[in-house]
């Protein structure tokens, strides 16, 4: 690859992560090819190798970015909680929390995937890149948790994260129905809940919230 510098590399990574992201919106994981992505990027599609080793690694930089992306709102709704406690009873807090999940459709999608086989066949660096992500989304969430519940300790504030985290991989399949699914589900009389993702979100802080 000829000689690029930073900025470029990192803004044709960038694109391989959106190009992906758009076919995720309307594919599912499997269906998705290394060679459909490449063909969202304006560089040659051979170089799209020198970022990623497969779609795996492609899909866990998403899921990387997705957390970004909910590490940087939660803490910038912790400043809002800091400036105006009062504001932010059980059932607001639910509700701002579980608002900062409706943007993340990808990464509740990818987490109702098949998760451990994506980290099993990315590379080491790779994968420590996702935790560090993850790592910071956990920071992100006590630090709100400590503006917002001042009364607990670490070990209440980790029975709220380490409940709420694995939530998260379930609320894709019950938020969002094919139209396959729904044909299904009417067939054997399963009704649709209607239910959203901060519907089941939100009742899901604000019983952890509430738990004592």
């Amino acid at each position: 690859m000829p000689k690029i510098s930073r900025e470029e590399s990192l803004a044709r990574r960038g694109q391989v992560i959106d190009a992906c992201a758009e076919l995720y919106r309307t594919r599912g994981y499997h269906d998705i090819t290394m060679a459909q992505i490449a063909e969202g990027v304006t560089f040659g599609r051979a170089n799209i190798y020198n970022y990623f080793q497969n779609k795996d690694e492609v899909f866990l930089a998403l899921l990387q970015r997705e957390h970004e992306l909910w590490a940087a709102d939660l803490s910038a709704l912790e400043q809002v909680v800091v400036h105006d406690p009062s504001a932010f009873d059980d059932a607001a807090l639910a509700q701002a929390l579980a608002a900062s999940l409706e943007p993340r459709t990808a990464m509740l999608k990818l987490l109702a995937t098949s998760i451990f086989d994506m980290e099993q066949f990315s590379r080491h660096e790779r994968l420590v890149e996702l935790k560090q992500a993850y790592k910071d989304v956990l920071a992100a969430l006590r630090s709100l948790l400590r503006a917002a519940k001042p009364s607990w300790d670490e070990a209440r504030a980790d029975r709220f994260a380490f409940s709420f985290m694995p939530f998260l991989h379930g609320v894709f399949p019950y938020a969002f129905h094919s139209d396959k699914q729904l044909a299904a589900m009417r067939e054997v009389g399963v009704a649709d809940p209607g239910l959203g993702v901060a519907d089941l979100v939100g009742a899901c802080v604000l019983k952890l919230l509430q738990d004592g």
